[in-house]
């Protein structure tokens, strides 16, 4: 039975690696600054990008977390999250900020939610036309199940399946308790396995 989340509760124990970056960090330096960006960059831009549907303002959004993360290292404590979930959680404030400022000057984002650009690396044009077709299927699928959850679950359901996150690590980021994220979990789920099921039940008439 999953308990609700405590701020006192202790997470597993940080390994050395991470501790020694964690001390690079709070001594500014450039090296440990620079192991930060290449061990969670690249992941933290994937998520914003999906988020925000623009790799570009991704790309901006990572340098603004990344230069947070450096700011406010020593606010960071591995006993109640560790070091990517406490990334990750610097980013989903900035993405929230960033979707609630768009919605209230209601623009669209300034490019596509993937981009097809670099899907022909070392492949032939057969290859590239099939692997287009695939992501383009592949991107109206998500549409299909973003347009029947929430926020909240849709948000879940990326940090699970595609961050490959914890519960824990999930509720750290969103800042609510594994039995919550759990729950909106659960929901997501069943949500997406009812379209896909739907789509399947059409494409065999």
């Amino acid at each position: 039975m999953l308990e609700a989340d405590s701020p006192h509760k202790t997470v597993v124990a940080i390994h050395d690696a991470t501790r020694d970056l964690i001390a690079g960090l709070q001594k500014r330096d450039p090296n440990a600054q620079a192991q930060l960006y290449e061990q969670y960059g690249a992941q933290i831009h994937r998520y914003a990008a999906r988020r925000l549907g623009d790799t570009e303002l991704a790309q901006d959004l990572l340098v603004q977390v990344m230069v947070e993360a450096n700011r406010n290292i020593t606010r960071f404590n591995p006993r109640i999250s560790t070091l990517r979930a406490w990334l990750f959680g610097i980013a989903h404030r900035q993405i929230t900020d960033e979707l609630r400022q768009r919605s209230r000057r209601k623009t669209p984002p300034a490019s596509s939610q993937v981009s097809l650009e670099g899907v022909a690396e070392q492949r032939g044009p057969g290859d590239m036309a099939a692997t287009t077709i695939a992501r383009l299927e592949a991107q109206q699928q998500v549409a299909r199940i973003q347009a029947q959850l929430s926020d909240s679950e849709m948000e879940v359901l990326r940090l699970r399946c595609v961050q490959q996150f914890s519960l824990t690590e999930i509720a750290r980021t969103i800042g609510r308790s594994e039995r919550a994220v759990n729950s909106l979990l659960v929901r997501a789920k069943q949500k997406a396995r009812e379209v896909l099921s739907q789509e399947e039940d059409q494409n065999e008439r």
